[in-house]
């Protein structure tokens, strides 16, 4: 079978450091393989998806040179076939209407939903109590018939364990009573993040996904739809998380667009120094050199290699001169000073453009003369751009 992957990211911002890590993994593993890295644009959440964060996402796997290797997916033109999955699963009776009124669930008291969650955890309370559970067909159908708002939940079995062996963490598994039982559907018919993804991956074929840390929880859930759709559930990685200084999780609200990959393509970093950066936030050649090209970051990358523990990203966020990690720059400056001129050039030209500094006497009769003093002077420079000699 052909390895197929996906990146999926949301819609909600720009294109961050710890996804582009993840599209970075998944690229050099589908490369590996002889394989197909995918995309998915996961924007089902319609409040806060944009257009202006979809192009963000786009430009900076574009300067990464991630090309997907088949036509873009969105997520929320699947939204009729996330809802004919549920209804199948409701009419085989793997899943069932839940009548609970919304304004109860909505009113519930956090603390207390915690707190009631934690008891199920220690068997004091069942996560199978839902009232509507076992109400019988024909009454489901009247009240629905009848027009009465329900969700629609899958029904979890009763006893079992859930397991996969995950390519960093290895052996996974969760007991069947840790889990409630997940909503398919809302009331409004809109799909929910897991039934949604794993229709996705299921239409699209993907037989490994490779994700942050953080979805480790929900891969639990996800084999349970899996198995009640009768699809054998894809290989599964999960990536160690990527933090800011003193151990906290790198935030977009809080870090702003210091975690953003479109700051340091406009910063003057180039992309294949930023790509060789992002490889080894988590990972590194069995040799522990540094500096590789794509071809030896893809021969060289082994999911069994990533780290358990969390990268951090270093970074000054009080001194807008020392915004970056030191050894991010330290890396672009090695590739401004060693990559061959012919590859340098063209991003020397694209900022002196920019910068209207650009003449065309550049690639006629002085052209030797600014190739020579391009080469004299590169070694001085920790970015290409014009404005930022040192870091």
């Amino acid at each position: 079978m052909t390895t197929r992957v996906r990146f999926a990211p949301s819609p909600t911002g720009y294109l961050h450091i710890g996804a582009s890590r993840s599209a970075l993994y998944n690229f050099f593993y589908a490369r590996q393989k002889g394989g197909k890295f995918l995309l998915r644009i996961e924007d089902t959440d319609q409040q806060r998806s944009t257009d202006e964060s979809t192009r963000s996402i786009l430009e900076g796997l574009e300067w990464l040179g991630l090309a997907p290797d088949e036509e873009i997916v969105f997520q929320s033109a699947n939204a009729d076939k996330h809802r004919a999955a549920a209804l199948k699963l409701l009419a085989e009776g793997k899943a069932y209407r839940d009548f609970t009124p919304k304004e109860t669930v909505g009113d519930k008291n956090i603390k207390q939903a915690i707190a009631d969650r934690a008891r199920a955890a220690q068997g004091e309370k069942s996560m199978r109590d839902n009232p509507f559970r076992d109400l019988p067909p024909d009454e489901s159908d009247l009240r629905a018939a009848t027009g009465e708002p329900f969700a629609i939940r899958l029904k979890v079995p009763l006893a079992g364990k859930t397991n996969f062996t995950d390519a960093v963490y290895g052996a996974q598994e969760r007991d069947y009573s840790e889990l409630e039982d997940l909503v398919l559907l809302r009331s409004d018919g809109h799909p929910l993040y897991n039934l949604a993804v794993v229709c996705d991956d299921i239409e699209m074929g993907i037989t490994d996904v490779i994700r942050g840390q953080d979805h480790l929880t929900n891969t639990h859930k996800q084999i349970l739809i899996y198995e009640a759709l009768g699809a054998s559930p894809p290989r599964f990685a999960h990536l160690p998380l990527i933090l800011a200084p003193g151990g906290k999780k790198l935030s977009k609200r809080i870090h702003g667009e210091i975690v953003s990959m479109t700051t340091y393509r406009d910063a003057g970093f180039l992309p294949a120094a930023f790509r060789n950066f992002l490889a080894l936030l988590g990972w590194s050649p069995k040799d522990d050199r540094e500096i590789l090209t794509l071809d030896e970051l893809i021969e060289n990358f082994r999911l069994e290699d990533v780290h358990h523990s969390p990268a951090t990203f270093n970074f000054d966020q009080n001194n807008p001169r020392r915004w970056t990690d030191d050894k991010a720059i330290w890396m672009n400056a090695e590739y401004i000073r060693t990559m061959p001129l012919a590859d340098l050039l063209p991003f020397i030209k694209a900022e002196l453009k920019a910068a209207r500094l650009w003449r065309d006497e550049y690639e006629d009769e002085d052209k030797e003369w600014f190739e020579k003093t391009v080469d004299l002077i590169r070694s001085r420079f920790f970015k290409i751009s014009i404005l930022t000699q040192r870091p």
